[in-house]
Formats: structure tokens, sequence, C-alpha cells
């Protein structure tokens, strides 16, 4: 199954602080995609002082990184209805609807995410 990496993933990647091997050798062995709404949720975040990031070339650092553009489309927002209220973050909502849409598998540390999606690939911090 195709990975699709939660923000705080792709965050801790590009830090420098995903420990968990068998997870890092696992995206490297697969390859993962990554929402166009990580880019949007980092800048955010980085505008209102919440994450500092390692350049303002968020895009780029994902793509060097080999990661897949996974770009948001009509039918991922409109799965968005058919979420229960698990989640309240609209970021985290927009990834768990592509994921369901998509038959996608979640890597998180939000163990929230596993009430919503049978496929998650929880990582503990």
């Amino acid at each position: 199954m195709r990975l699709l990496l939660d923000t705080c993933i792709v965050y801790d990647w590009l830090m420098g602080e995903i420990k968990h091997r068998p997870i890092i050798e696992r995206i490297q062995a697969e390859g993962a995609l990554v929402s166009s709404v990580t880019v949007w949720e980092m800048a955010i975040k980085n505008g209102l002082g919440k994450m500092p990031l390692p350049s303002e070339h968020i895009a780029e650092d994902i793509e060097a990184q080999g990661f897949q553009w996974l770009n948001i489309t009509p039918y991922h927002a409109q799965m968005v209805l058919e979420l229960g209220d698990h989640h309240k973050d609209p970021f985290d909502r927009l990834l768990i609807a592509q994921a369901k849409y998509e038959k996608l598998c979640i890597v998180t540390y939000d163990a929230v995410f596993q009430d919503c999606l049978g496929d998650v690939l929880f990582i503990k911090k």
C-alpha cells in the first residue's frame, strides 16, 4: 500500500528528526507521497511562529527528498463530508480524506488518525 506522510512526519524528516529506523527504510524503499496541503500547513504554522522551517523553499526541500506530490482534488475535498468528527484539525481532515479516497496508508505520530482510517502506520514519538 502506498504511503502518505502526515505533515509532522514530513517536517521531522526535513529536520533530520525521524529516529524510527524501520520507517525510514520503508519510506526509502517504497517511496512516499506528500500532500500539497502539507506545504500549506507548514507555511501557515511558520507564519504564526509555531514551526521554524529549514528554508523558505519548502516545496523544493520536499522534492529534493524524492517524495512525490499528491495534489488536492475536488473529490478529496468532497470526501471530507463523509468523515465523522474524530478529528477537528482541517489540515488533518483533508489528509484523511485524501488517504480514504486514494486508498493510502498515512504515516503519522497522531493516534487519532487510527480512529478515522483503517490503514495507519503509527509511530510512537
